[in-house]
């Protein structure tokens, strides 16, 4: 016992150590304070921390903190990329496309672009579709090509929104359709880009009237994190501006607040995921903002660890079912919430159990459809042991399943 003790311990302390390393690494950085940088890194990385071999392997890559060495930066790079960092993933993609410091390999770059492509990476996801639209280290396929792109055109990428644009124009990789190519093309100019707001406009002179406020209705209703204008489309009909507006997403609202273990929390940032073959719902709530990336990464599994980058997180998931397995939502179906809460500067106060209804909750609202794309509102209160906590949001749910959720009976 006492053996097991002092092991657990020296883990912690090591785990420790790691994340202030990483912290002060990060903070020399943001100062180009590359030799403290490296030294901080260095020890991270021979230990095998991915985030610290990338970043090493980056300041070999361009020479900041130590003489610039092509060979030496990319050796930790792999090292990063062979445990899933993504970033590295990325990096390595764009050294075997470019030929920067190894010999071009179109292959090797659409291996590495894709893996990090997988994990949700949204300029590998680009850059991906570019590949798959040249046919280099890969057959030419536009359709996949435009599948890449919206996947990170989703995220907010205005390259891969003005590259689906150009998809919808030319009919390459989708059906022709000017509607979808004006709204995507319109989504793409908000970054203030000169050729994107060229290019909606050169499509915006050839549209009549109402095609050009169908595409303006499908511009204005979209955000980050959402479908772009089109992906959804069995035809190349163009909707109409009613049609646009009546599928309009709410106006997500949604607020956490409460205490675990006597620390007050709260957040006002959150993103829900589906689990369609249960009609189950998940919802994160979250103390910072939440990126696209992880916004994305959520709505496919219904996880997010509780802390990010060794910093822990104020945060709270729920998982329930709104509706008792049904589409239709409604307060006395949701029977038990499995909880799950974490607090940055208390994570020990956090919880994770199943808690029941009336016991430890009570659901004083809960409407809407469990249904992709469906509306859902909510609002539970409850009080269990040292925790207590009230959930209250408005949001669309995605349009996609999660791979995982609650198992709800109907």
């Amino acid at each position: 016992m006492r053996l097991r003790a002092l092991l657990a311990l020296s883990v912690l302390l090591c785990s420790t150590a790691a994340v202030a390393g990483l912290k002060e690494g990060y903070a020399a950085l943001s100062k180009k304070d590359y030799v403290t940088a490296a030294n901080e890194y260095r020890p991270l990385a021979e230990r095998g921390d991915p985030e610290a071999q990338y970043r090493i392997g980056r300041m070999y890559e361009f020479g900041n903190g130590y003489p610039q060495d092509k060979a030496q930066g990319i050796a930790w790079i792999r090292k990063a990329a062979a445990q899933g960092h993504v970033d590295a993933e990325q990096e390595l993609g764009v050294v075997y496309a470019t030929g920067d410091g190894v010999k071009q390999d179109d292959v090797q770059a659409v291996t590495w672009f894709r893996k990090a492509a997988e994990h949700g990476d949204a300029t590998a996801q680009y850059n991906l579709g570019l590949l798959y639209a040249k046919g280099q280290g890969v057959a030419r396929d536009y359709a996949q090509a435009a599948d890449w792109w919206r996947k990170s055109a989703t995220k907010g990428n205005a390259d891969a929104q003005f590259k689906l644009a150009v998809v919808y124009h030319n009919g390459q990789g989708a059906p022709q359709d000017e509607v979808f190519a004006l709204a995507n093309a319109t989504i793409a100019a908000r970054n203030g880009d000169k050729e994107n707001i060229d290019y909606r406009n050169e499509i915006a002179k050839g549209l009549t009237p109402e095609q050009r406020r169908s595409a303006t209705a499908l511009a204005n209703a979209w955000k980050v994190g959402q479908p772009m204008p089109g992906s959804a489309a069995t035809s190349g009909s163009a909707p109409s501006a009613t049609a646009a507006a009546a599928t309009a997403p709410v106006k997500t609202r949604c607020s956490a607040t409460g205490s675990m273990g006597g620390e007050r929390f709260t957040a006002s940032n959150c993103v829900a995921s589906l689990y369609g073959d249960s009609r189950s719902v998940a919802i994160w709530f979250n103390e910072d903002a939440i990126t696209p990336q992880e916004a994305e990464s959520f709505q496919t599994s219904s996880y997010v660890s509780g802390d990010k980058g060794g910093k822990q997180r104020t945060m709270a998931i729920i998982m329930f079912c709104p509706g008792g397995g049904k589409e239709t939502a409604s307060a006395a179906a949701v029977k038990s919430i499995d909880l799950n809460t974490n607090h940055a500067r208390s994570p020990m106060a956090g919880v994770q159990r199943v808690v029941q209804a009336p016991r430890d909750f009570k659901v004083e609202k809960m409407t809407g459809e469990v249904k992709p794309g469906g509306a859902l509102s909510g609002k539970i209160a409850g009080n269990l042991d040292k925790t207590t906590f009230t959930f209250d949001f408005e949001l669309n749910l995605p349009a996609k399943d999660a791979a995982a959720g609650m198992s709800c009976s109907k």
